[in-house]
């Protein structure tokens, strides 16, 4: 099956949560990206990207109802996973370590 991702917000390596310098990465469920709104709170999540390779732990999550909903306001931390949950929109919310 393809890869397919969409990136939005900061560059990973760049990001500061704190000043909501938020990177995004969005998945369809239908291709694999299911578990980017469901992983547990604690786990260490390593991207390998062209600026280096980075480590961030999941420390929340949020279930939005309905899927495609606006997402503004709903990006935090310094690195947000972002799926369809069955009906609904969920965010896995990650700092890095």
């Amino acid at each position: 099956m393809p890869r397919r991702r969409a990136v939005d917000g900061a560059d990973l390596g760049t990001e500061d949560g704190y000043a909501l310098r938020t990177a995004v990465v969005v998945g369809h469920d239908y291709c694999g990206f299911e578990r980017f709104a469901e992983l547990p709170v604690g786990t260490v999540v390593t991207a390998t990207t062209p600026r280096g390779t980075f480590e961030y732990r999941v420390y929340a999550h949020y279930v939005s109802p309905g899927r495609g909903t606006p997402s503004q306001g709903l990006y935090w931390g310094d690195l947000t996973l972002q799926s369809c949950v069955g009906p609904n929109t969920g965010f896995s919310y990650l700092m890095r370590v």
